[in-house]
């Protein structure tokens, strides 16, 4: 029921047709479906991409396989933008994985069709498999989002992440999917018979519910996002020292604070102590993070405007 809800929603949302019995996997979160996939992907030594900054658990996901992780750099000065030459100057006869995170995490970039066709070339040129996270496919705001596996020349080079957390606000239910090509798909579940045998059954008849149903909820919340975006933003750039571009999806923004302190794990300590204010410190997510902080603004609006509020009086 699970798998022929969330082939439905795929083909609905993106025309995208993919096997419900052989090519979608339902797992334990979208992080189960990414650990489970580098475990059917990738054998000891061989070296995943993933973007820097990017989503903090993919290098320990990729070490737990016996991978090694390559991080591609996301250009700060053209808003987290992918450099596509740096990607392919990175892969070499050790190449498995190339990760893509569209709307991404932590910067909020999204990744236009037209890179997407580039990721694409460069599996096929070099024989790779495309891991494209897309837990963040409904929250994205001036656009729409196009899957990776839409604009591939070969759906089968593609194996895509899905998540009911972001979607649905299903976050407790730690449900998700993998959809890809039957061979990877099926080693995929055989990986989690062996460790979970399968996501629970409550969580995944909610998700079914929640993929079948009305999607005007999910519609609302973006909508509520992006007011929240546009007001966090705004008035983050208007303190002296934060710096910071509009994201394209997810719910976060990348801040700019070296005019502060370059050292963003002090930063963070000082906002939390001093300004009572939390953040994520962007070196977490990896090295050109560094300088930056991540704040969320997937909370009220009433909480942003009070840490709005607290951030000027301590720095204006």
């Amino acid at each position: 029921e699970t798998r022929e809800a969330i082939s439905s929603r795929l083909k609905t949302d993106y025309n995208l047709d993919y096997n419900p019995n052989s090519e979608i996997a339902v797992t334990i979160g979208a992080s189960g479906a990414l650990y489970l996939a580098l475990r059917a992907l990738i054998n000891p030594g061989d070296e995943v991409l993933r973007p820097d900054p990017g989503f903090a658990s993919y290098d320990e996901i990729v070490k737990d396989a016996d991978g090694i992780p390559v991080t591609y750099k996301l250009d700060p000065t053209k808003n987290f933008c992918v450099d596509m030459e740096n990607v392919e100057s990175l892969i070499t006869e050790k190449t498995r994985v190339i990760i893509i995170t569209s709307p991404g995490n932590p910067v909020g970039n999204v990744i236009g069709q037209d890179q997407l066709k580039e990721f694409s070339v460069l599996a096929e040129k070099y024989a790779l498999i495309i891991l494209s996270d897309e837990a963040y496919d409904k929250v994205i705001f001036d656009q729409e989002h196009v899957p990776t596996a839409q604009v591939a020349a070969d759906k089968s080079r593609v194996v895509t992440i899905g998540s009911g957390s972001k979607t649905y606000a299903m976050t407790g239910f730690r449900i998700g999917y993998a959809a890809g090509d039957s061979a990877i798909i099926r080693e995929i579940v055989k990986f989690q018979s062996l460790s979970s045998i399968c996501p629970p059954y409550i969580g995944q008849k909610a998700y079914a519910s929640a993929m079948s149903g009305s999607q005007d909820d999910t519609a609302y919340m973006k909508e509520e996002y992006k007011k929240r975006r546009d007001y966090f933003t705004v008035e983050l750039n208007k303190i002296p020292g934060f710096k910071c571009f509009v994201p394209e999806g997810a719910f976060y923004v990348f801040v700019d604070i070296s005019a502060h302190n370059e050292d963003d794990w002090a930063f963070c300590r000082q906002l939390i102590n001093q300004v009572k204010v939390t953040a994520i410190p962007g070196s977490s997510f990896g090295d050109v993070g560094k300088g930056y902080i991540r704040f969320s603004f997937a909370t009220s609006m009433d909480e942003l405007k009070n840490a709005i509020e607290k951030l000027r009086k301590h720095f204006l």
